[in-house]
């Protein structure tokens, strides 16, 4: 049996360049956010601290408020391999036991760093909704792999029910650790905490996960 939590084929050069290149302007957004404030600093600020033009930054990070999130496409890719790429013999709600705890063992070691758990997640109109907007659309892609992947077996609604559900659960995780960094909760306490939600939460979903 192969693992549910297989990885991605590793991506080529160019990607992997990218992918830096969106790493380094999101860490130096970051240290400039903890420095002087989110709301003091300009996208202009985060370019020229990164040393990238204007239109560099936009092409990676729309708004300022990506920039906190920059976890976005990672996470994305995540839930898509967890729910896609389980092997036919497991079930759903395992792959979702093991994917979500793998994102809490992952997600929790960045607490109290400078580029971790944007606790912001949990406060600011702004912030918020670009967390709500990033939510939406890793379910429609959910939703719409599920679709390709089990055509007609699998009716829209169906697969609209599953994907949010999905994403609820990783969200329900990165906001849990989120709200803990904010109460000052070291990440043992955290982790406990969200070990025992998984499971309850699993343990619901399976009940209506057949596909």
């Amino acid at each position: 049996m192969s693992d549910p939590r297989k990885q991605l084929r590793p991506p080529g050069l160019r990607e992997r360049k990218k992918q830096q290149t969106r790493q380094r302007i999101a860490q130096i957004a970051a240290g400039l956010f903890k420095r002087h404030g989110y709301e003091n600093v300009r996208m202009i600020d985060i370019a020229q601290a990164a040393d990238v033009s204007e239109q560099t930054l936009y092409n990676y990070f729309p708004t300022k408020e990506h920039l906190v999130f920059d976890m976005d496409r990672e996470l994305e890719a995540r839930i898509l391999r967890v729910v896609l790429d389980r092997d036919p013999t497991v079930s759903l709600a395992e792959s979702l036991r093991a994917g979500a705890l793998e994102f809490l063992e992952d997600i929790s070691r960045s607490m109290g760093k400078e580029t971790g758990v944007p606790a912001s997640v949990a406060t600011g109109p702004e912030l918020r909704r670009v967390w709500v907007e990033m939510n939406a659309r890793w379910a429609d892609a959910l939703t719409d792999a599920l679709m390709q992947q089990k055509k007609a077996s699998l009716p829209r609604a169906g697969a609209k029910f599953v994907g949010r559900s999905v994403v609820a659960l990783f969200a329900v995780i990165l906001e849990g650790v989120g709200e803990g960094a904010i109460k000052g909760r070291g990440r043992r306490a955290v982790r406990k905490k969200l070990d025992s939600s998984i499971e309850f939460i699993v343990r619901q979903l399976d009940r209506g996960f057949k596909i």
